[in-house]
């Protein structure tokens, strides 16, 4: 976010992107931006280390200490119709 005193410093950023304030503005309520830029920053998946194999997701097994027996689903993937244009 951004916050500019004058209109002729919009054209420079991303118009959904810039507040103009005017000098006799009390408080620029930071709170939205702060809390947008810390869900952002935070990973989709969490893991403790680079190379962790995560927990199986029907059976809930550390696959960092042991393998389970659960077979992933063929046709789990939301993108599995798309697998054909992929090569065209």
């Amino acid at each position: 976010m951004f916050y500019v005193y004058d209109d002729l410093d919009t054209a420079t950023y991303p118009a959904d992107e810039v507040h103009v304030i005017t000098p006799d503005t009390p408080v620029i309520d930071l709170s939205e931006d702060v809390r947008q830029t810390v869900l952002l920053s935070v990973p989709l998946k969490l893991l403790c280390k680079e190379d962790c194999k995560g927990l199986c997701p029907r059976c809930g097994v550390n696959r960092n200490q042991r393998s389970c027996e659960c077979q992933e689903a063929e046709d789990s993937s939301p993108w599995r119709g798309l697998e054909g244009y992929m090569n065209r």
